[in-house]
């Protein structure tokens, strides 16, 4: 064992991201600390030489200030990771140091070419070497990584030393006095957009509230909340279907909460990112997402074929099918309804406009209709309820209400009495579009009876 410090047995290896880091503003204000520059540092460690190396613990001193040789503004809230997370746990004694150990007490890193069989017995699996007071075992291992994230990148342009100890050997004795050595990391400046690629956007992403789970599919005017990554230098226009969203804190922010009843239907986001290129220049960039809706509220609605809903249909203009409609609940249409085939509810119908069917209409409830109700020659309006029609209906068909004709006016048109007969043995009957409105008889049954037809006009 030695008192002297020497340099690292390990092998140490250093990517940041993003890459290269870039300094903070100068100046940032309180409650603007998202304009900092912040970064992550990746530490892959191993033992490239060809003695095994036993190590008890490892130290990264990072320079915090605000000076050009520091790494970081601040050590508070970086956030520290170790893997194999399982073999090491990694804690920070003071803002600026934090130190990896070995959930054991030593670990032992092996030498480079040593094969699977002859330390580790599988190169995937972590074994670490533990020295209790009756004795002491030995565990392998094949490499450690650090990662530090959330780092405040420190406002000067430099190069900041990190600084490494550790407590490593290649002999039996962990050394007290730590090994040293430096990695260093450049801060450049910033330069907005410095090399963009304009196939990557923002990540653009639908969640249901702040924390909340993915808004893949939701109810018709449930909230919806909008995030994306912003990167200082971007400028965001948000579009919603075939819209742009007015809304000022898009430009530069990171996320947009969607008003409630805002989202009725399947609908589409764009998010159009623009960045500034270092030679005046500019790099555009889009993210898409759709969010599905279960219960849609649509505008109108064409169908080249039949539609079939379990629920109720409803469209706020209107309503346009070639095929047939079959409404396990209640048809709601506020335009026009126009159906080229048959139109079942198991409910109401009601419609805003003209409703036109050119096949049969069967309503379990009343039909109402603002305007016209048209049904095709030789088919059949069938209601269980009222028919409502404000101007009129049509029916070129039978017609059969078990409810109540409503708005629907019907004129009589008398006839003359058709001249009596002798009443046995006799019939009459009606021409075609005439009902039989009256009759009387004189006498017995060898009296005289006569007839009144009538035609009626329903409008």
């Amino acid at each position: 064992m030695t008192d002297e410090s020497h340099d690292c047995v390990l092998s140490y290896a250093l990517t940041t991201v993003p890459a290269p880091l870039t300094a903070s503003p100068p100046k940032v204000d309180s409650g603007n600390e998202d304009e900092l520059a912040y970064g992550s540092i990746d530490l892959v460690i191993s033992n490239s030489g060809s003695t095994p190396v036993r190590c008890g613990k490892i130290a990264i001193v990072l320079p915090v200030g605000s000076l050009a040789q520091d790494l970081a503004l601040t050590g508070e809230g970086i956030a520290p990771y170790v893997e194999p997370e399982s073999g090491w746990t990694i804690v920070g004694p003071q803002p600026d140091v934090l130190v990896a150990v070995p959930t054991a007490e030593t670990a032992v890193f092996p030498a480079a070419g040593e094969t699977a069989g002859e330390t580790t017995g599988d190169s995937s699996k972590v074994r670490f070497s533990v020295e209790p007071s009756g004795g002491a075992s030995e565990v392998t291992v094949d490499g450690l990584y650090i990662t530090l994230k959330n780092i405040a990148i420190s406002n000067k342009t430099g190069v900041a030393r990190i600084g490494i100890e550790e407590w490593a050997t290649t002999e039996d004795e962990i050394p007290a006095v730590p090994n040293t050595g430096s990695l260093e990391v450049a801060k450049f400046p910033f330069r907005s957009g410095a090399d963009p690629s304009p196939g990557i956007g923002r990540a653009l992403v639908a969640v249901k509230s702040v924390g909340g789970p993915p808004a893949t599919r939701i109810s018709a005017g449930a909230e919806v909340r909008l995030e994306w990554h912003h990167v200082r230098g971007d400028n965001h226009e948000l579009y919603m279907d075939d819209r742009r969203v007015a809304d000022p804190s898009i430009a530069g922010g990171s996320a947009y909460q969607v008003p409630v009843d805002t989202v009725l239907r399947d609908t589409a986001f764009a998010l159009k990112t623009v960045t500034p290129t270092p030679d005046g220049g500019y790099v555009t960039r889009w993210d898409h997402l759709t969010v599905c809706v279960t219960d849609q509220r649509l505008a109108s609605l064409t169908v080249n074929g039949a539609l079939d809903a379990e629920g109720a249909v409803t469209a706020g203009s209107s309503l346009d099918v070639t095929g047939a409609v079959t409404a396990q609940s209640t048809l709601d249409v506020t335009g026009d309804a126009t159906v080229r085939g048959t139109l079942r509810a198991t409910g109401e119908v009601t419609v805003g406009g003209t409703l036109a069917v050119t096949g049969q209409l069967t309503a379990n409830g009343p039909i109402q209709a603002n305007d016209w109700v048209t049904v095709a020659a030789d088919k059949t309006l069938t209601t269980y309820g009222s028919i409502d029609a404000k101007a009129g209906a049509t029916v070129a068909g039978t017609l059969n209400v078990t409810g109540t004709l409503v708005g629907v006016s019907v004129s009589v048109t008398h006839d003359d009495w058709v001249y009596g007969r002798s009443e046995k043995n006799s019939e009459s009957t009606a021409s075609s579009g005439e009902v039989m409105v009256g009759r009387k008889h004189d006498g017995d049954e060898n009296g005289k009876t006569w007839y009144k037809y009538a035609r009626l006009t329903v409008s």
